[in-house]
């Protein structure tokens, strides 16, 4: 099974909206704050192995290995 692919356009507009709207936040505030919103779940996202270094989508969720032709990478380091 695969993770859905990381859409951080999404996940930014959603953030900036939810904090101007419900919590009444500056825009240029809502901003910043999803901008570290957006960084963490990218690195959250990425294989912590020195060899690999590809997105999770990258990988199949269930045995770990690494969809990408050229990598090694036999399991997902968090």
């Amino acid at each position: 099974m695969l993770e859905k692919q990381f859409n951080p356009e999404i996940l930014y507009n959603r953030v900036v909206h939810f904090y101007m709207d419900k919590k009444g936040y500056s825009k240029e505030k809502a901003n910043e704050i999803a901008q570290a919103v957006v960084q963490k779940e990218a690195q959250r996202r990425i294989c912590k192995n020195e060899k690999c270094k590809h997105f999770s989508h990258d990988h199949i969720r269930n045995a770990e290995t690494c969809l990408v032709a050229e990598c090694d990478c036999h399991e997902f380091i968090k």
